[in-house]
């Protein structure tokens, strides 16, 4: 019975130590004055569109008096919203370090596409918006032309998610452009010719098209043959001689 016994007892007694040494943690970090403020800024793609000082100096604008607050007295949740209406900002988890530090993670948002569209604008992977920066251009698909915001949603994105998230296609298309009429031409990295797709009604089918045209046309006759490459027509593709 004793042997049976022990282990419960082992198991309650760790099970109350944690319990107390993350309450004693907890209360010492409430405790604790705010010293400074430590930002990392979640960036896979280098973007740079915001800046730790950008972050801090907002934070200091909104909360002049929060070095040598209490942690318990921020409001975190309100905090990371302040953050999070950036445009560049994806989310931000904001926490007090018992030395008294408050961190901030900022991860960043990562664009896909950039629209010369007014002012001109990116949009991120999950379909936001995010204005240009003065410092920094991402490198990244371009679109150019007659775009009209219902088209953006239901055409545009579509096409562009394709595209960038295809290996090949990707490493290919470099800019698409869209004529008064509501068809798409696409710009490639390799070879300058313009690929008139037409309308975006059965896109997928058009790129295997294409795609068969690169693998097998292009590997025998070049690159730089074509000047224009047109998808618009259901079992054919029409290629224009340079001359």
């Amino acid at each position: 019975m004793i042997k049976k016994i022990k282990p419960i007892l082992i198991t309650l007694a760790l099970s109350a130590y944690i319990i107390f040494t993350f309450a004693f943690v907890n209360k010492k970090t409430d405790a604790m004055l705010v010293t400074g403020i430590d930002i990392n800024i979640i960036d896979s793609l280098n973007t740079h569109f915001i800046s730790d000082s950008e972050i801090k100096n907002l934070i200091l604008k909104n909360h002049p008096d929060i070095i040598g607050k209490n942690a318990s007295s921020i409001d975190k949740e309100k905090l990371e919203s302040l953050i999070n209406k950036i445009p560049s900002v994806r989310n931000t988890e904001v926490f007090a370090s018992i030395s008294g530090c408050l961190h901030l993670e900022i991860e960043q948002r990562k664009p896909i596409v950039r629209l010369l569209k007014g002012k001109g604008f990116y949009i991120d992977e999950e379909g936001k918006r995010m204005p240009l920066s003065s410092s920094y251009t991402s490198r990244v698909l371009v679109v150019s032309g007659h775009i009209k915001d219902k088209m953006i949603e239901t055409e545009l994105m579509p096409l562009v998610n394709f595209i960038t998230k295809d290996e090949f296609w990707s490493s290919q298309i470099n800019q698409i452009y869209v004529d008064s009429r509501g068809e798409y031409i696409l710009i490639p990295r390799v070879g300058g010719q313009k690929i008139e797709m037409g309308k975006i009604d059965n896109f997928e089918r058009k790129f295997s098209k294409l795609y068969a045209l690169y693998k097998d046309g292009f590997s025998t006759v070049g690159w730089n043959k074509y000047k224009k490459i047109n998808l618009k027509y259901e079992n054919q593709i029409v290629c224009t001689k340079r001359h």
